[in-house]
């Protein structure tokens, strides 16, 4: 169990954890640890506390290459990771992984402390009145998947970074940490993509009791800025930002002015807290 709030005081670790999107993998989060951990040895929070940075792969991908769980569904991903999840975490999750982070939220994991999602809704599929990635566009992806999913993930890595001005150097960056750890396994990624499909928490986000910031980008096509209002309806106590130059990856495109959120958010938890 984590610490009661009223026990976050002098020498207390505080735990911030990173949980990667579809198809990616703990490096994708290299350079904003690096900056993070810069921002926090130069004390913007309380040196009371003790900080740890550490990393959570979601199966299938990554170092957990040939862990599959089954079923893949958001309910058996969120069962795989559920035990990493350390005490007194802040669970930062992208994407797919803050669908899973929701998840966790919604069932109140007895770890987490704060949770904070990057470019990530309750609902990726488009519906009626529900902003969200076009159905044809999920199913041209998995058709996609089963004959060259190398392919596909430049694609997608592409669609993260529409319309960004530095589009082209990030994801030859990103491209470049995420190929130090192994490739996602395919029946991960046709997973993934059918947990994009199919998953609707809406109407459970009100369930989360830890506190919430929701981060966007103003130019992110999977997650459009229209359905912001309808998730902060959703989720009345939560907060968001919106990066008005990033598209699906604002931690990346504006890296330092992201960083000094988290920083910030993480220092409004502690304090709520006590």
């Amino acid at each position: 169990m984590s610490l009661p709030p009223s026990s976050l005081t002098k020498n207390t670790d505080i735990n911030i954890g990173f949980m990667h999107g579809w198809g990616m993998n703990s490096g994708a989060f290299t350079q904003l640890i690096k900056i993070l951990q810069t921002q926090l040895n130069q004390g913007q929070i309380s040196s009371n506390l003790r900080f740890n940075l550490y990393t959570i792969t979601l199966p299938g991908h990554g170092e957990k290459h040939s862990v599959v769980p089954n079923p893949f569904d958001l309910v058996g991903i969120t069962n795989s990771i559920s035990p990493e999840i350390k005490q007194n975490t802040v669970l930062i999750g992208w994407s797919l992984g803050g669908l899973v982070a929701q998840y966790l939220a919604i069932k109140q994991h007895p770890n987490l402390i704060g949770l904070m999602t990057i470019a990530t809704t309750p609902k990726f599929q488009m519906a009626d009145n529900w902003p969200g990635i076009k159905p044809e566009v999920l199913n041209i992806f998995m058709g996609q998947l089963k004959q060259n999913h190398h392919k596909t993930m430049s694609r997608f890595l592409a669609i993260q970074m529409m319309g960004v001005e530095n589009a082209k150097v990030l994801i030859r960056e990103i491209t470049t940490a995420i190929d130090v750890y192994p490739t996602a396994n395919i029946s991960a990624l046709a997973g993934g993509l059918k947990i994009l499909q199919d998953a609707d928490i809406r109407q459970r986000i009100k369930e989360i009791k830890v506190p919430t910031l929701r981060t966007y980008g103003k130019l992110d096509s999977l997650v459009p800025c229209q359905v912001i209002n309808q998730i902060q309806q959703l989720q009345p106590t939560s907060r968001h930002l919106i990066f008005k130059h990033a598209s699906h990856a604002p931690f990346l495109t504006d890296a330092n002015e992201f960083s000094k959120h988290i920083v910030d958010f993480i220092n409004y938890v502690c304090i709520t807290s006590n």
